[in-house]
């Protein structure tokens, strides 16, 4: 995969969009309950792709460990394990975290699945 500066990250664009997102939810960009309704549906399935992701990283980083791809800077194998596993850790709680988000986002949506513009 080549991510150069012409051409960015999937994350990169995903961070870009979702600050675009904010701008224009910020300047009152939702007409209607079924256009937030919408929008709320597809930040519950970015919350549950997330939560997908983010195992498949922590597993490259270990893998990339075990392989010896990965050292940490003071050349100290042990720091490198550390690192690595508190990493690892970090990330199952952020899936966590991510899984409860897209919940959340779903209960907000079917909370206003009945509403309509006035």
């Amino acid at each position: 995969m080549d991510h150069s500066a012409t051409s960015p990250a999937p994350a990169e664009q995903a961070q870009t969009a979702l600050r675009r997102l904010r701008r224009e939810a910020g300047a009152g960009g939702y007409d209607s309950p079924a256009e937030l309704y919408r929008t709320l549906g597809l930040l519950s399935l970015l919350a549950d792709d997330l939560s997908e992701l983010l195992p498949d990283l922590s597993g490259q980083l270990e893998e990339a460990l075990l392989a010896g791809r990965v050292r940490h800077l003071s050349d100290d194998a042990q720091a490198a394990c550390d690192a690595v596993a508190s990493a690892a850790h970090s990330v199952s709680v952020a899936r966590f975290t991510a899984l409860l988000v897209g919940q959340e986002i779903q209960k907000a949506q079917a909370a206003i699945r009945d509403l309509a513009a006035a």
